[in-house]
Order: C-alpha cells, then structure tokens, then sequence
C-alpha cells in the first residue's frame, strides 16, 4: 500500500453527486486498508470537507494529505476558475488547511500547468517555494500535464513531486519516455493518475468508445478497443488487466486511484492483490499502447 494513494476527485463529487456518508465511509475504509496519503484539491468539489470529516474520526497514524492551488474551488468538473497569483494561492491553501482540518500539508501541488502562461511562471514558482519554508507544506509537485516549454522548470528540480494524469496506463504509457526517467533518475516523486485513462479502461469503455468526448485523444479510444480484446481473449475484466498492467512495470512510481464509492476502492485494491500481469501479456499490451515503449525498445535493438 505504500505506492497507492487515495485521490478524492471522483468522492468529492465532480463527476456526479457522492453522499457525504458514503465518501466519509471510503476514506476511512482507505486508510483502514493500510493507504497512508490521500490527495486533494479545492476545485474536486466537497472533497476536502470530507477528508477533514473523515480525519476527525480516525485514530490511526496520520495519512499524508496533498491539495493543490491555483485552480479554484469547484462542484463540477466544467467548472475551471483560476488564481495563479501569489496571494491568492495562499488564500487557496489556507483554506484547503481549514477544509482539511491539518496543520501542514505533505504536497502542495500546483493545479492545470497547462492553464499557466509562460510570463506568470517564475512568480508563481517563487509562492510555492515560500510555501514550503514558511512551513506549510513539506513538499511541492507539479499537478497535471504540463506544456513542453514547462520541462525547464521541472529539470530545474524545483519541483519535490510530479503528478500527471493518462500519461502512464495501458492507453498512454509515453510518461516512460517523457518525465519518468528524469524522477527516477533524480529521486523526485512520480505520481500517476488516471490509471484507467478518465474511466475508458473502467466503466465508461462502452460510451467513450461509442461516442468519445471531445477531451479524449481518439488514438486511445482505438488503444482501448484493442486492449479489450487482449482482456476479454484472457478473461480478465478490462479495468483489472489495466491495474495490473501499470504494477507490472519496473519504473518507480506512485499509483493515484480514483474511486467513487466503496465497492470501486474494494475492486481496485483487489485488482493490485492479483499481482503483476505475465511478461508475454506486458507486452501483448504494449504493442497497441500510445507512447509505446517496448516497441521503441525493440526498435533500438
């Protein structure tokens, strides 16, 4: 459990509404099962009132909690309000530390990168550093996928943590050839979310691969299609070949899941118990994997 962090987007409500009971009750079944960090933000609805309800009620070892600033507090995902300023990322934080009810976060992130122009970003780097020895936080990440002209400012080694979502799953494994070697390599945290690519590889396979949202790259819908087959020709259901496929890699690196409910997190932990995937169904997968690394393995070869 030491690589799986508990993310609450999905439990705070942004895809659809999750009872404050119900999201309560996951957290702390979470942290029961041995997860020790979980992972926040303002802009995930009610997710970090939650999280402070939840801690109220535990009496274990305290878990290690990251929120993120920049993006503001939202109930909906299409709800993308933004404050890169230094003074409204430390409003943004301080309230996050009341929501959450600590008094210190593990990681600060900073939220959508993407959302960031290149001329805001030396001052923005400067608050979250300030952040960090002010004593507010013990770490701070980059939080999302980021522009290629932001990879300065991540070899900079600024950043404690990288975070970034479909970047490392069975749809998308290019995070193998983009920012994960250089975190291996220099001892930064790499977290990756979204481990079944924003539900394609779950339960939203039928209706993306139907009528894929406008968001989702197409080239993993067609991903998608081929890995079910790998799935269904194997009989393993397509969500757990996609857990499985990521604890099979040899990379270092933390798994973000995103449950919604009980039953997911129940589901998702049992999915990483059945253990690593057979070589040979490795690469079975890789070779319909964007990004492919295996294949510009063999390529070099």
């Amino acid at each position: 459990m030491e690589r799986v962090i508990l993310g609450t987007a999905a439990l705070g409500g942004i895809w659809g509404t999750v009872k404050e009971e119900a999201a309560v009750e996951t957290m702390l079944a979470a942290l029961e099962l041995g997860i020790g960090a979980i992972d926040t933000a303002p802009a995930y609805g009610d997710a970090e009132l939650y999280i402070g309800k939840a801690l109220r009620q535990w009496k274990g070892k305290p878990p290690v909690i990251s929120t993120k600033v920049g993006r503001l507090r939202g109930l909906s995902i299409d709800q993308g309000a933004y404050d890169y300023t230094a003074y409204g990322m430390h409003r943004s934080l301080e309230q996050s530390l009341v929501r959450t009810g600590v008094n210190k976060m593990g990681v600060v992130f900073l939220h959508d990168p993407e959302q960031l122009r290149e001329n805001q970003v030396e001052n923005v780097l400067k608050a979250l550093v300030s952040f960090k020895e002010k004593g507010y936080t013990d770490k701070i990440g980059l939080g999302g996928n980021a522009p290629a002209w932001f990879d300065r400012y991540i070899h900079s080694g600024v950043f404690d943590v990288v975070m970034e979502f479909n970047k490392l799953n069975a749809c998308n494994a290019s995070a193998l050839t983009e920012h994960l070697p250089f975190c291996n390599e220099y001892q930064i945290d790499y977290y990756a979310a979204s481990l079944l690519n924003m539900g394609l590889l779950g339960n939203c396979y039928d209706a993306y691969t139907t009528n894929p949202p406008a968001w989702l790259d197409y080239s993993f819908v067609e991903a998608a299609k081929k890995i079910k087959v790998i799935a269904d020709a194997h009989s393993i259901p397509l969500a757990s070949l996609a857990h499985r496929f990521v604890i099979s890699l040899p990379q270092q690196f933390k798994l973000v899941i995103g449950p919604r409910d009980l039953v997911q997190l129940l589901t998702t932990l049992n999915d990483f118990a059945a253990g690593p995937l057979d070589e040979s169904l490795v690469h079975e997968i890789y070779k319909y994997t964007v990004g492919n690394f295996y294949l510009n393995e063999q390529n070099r070869k």
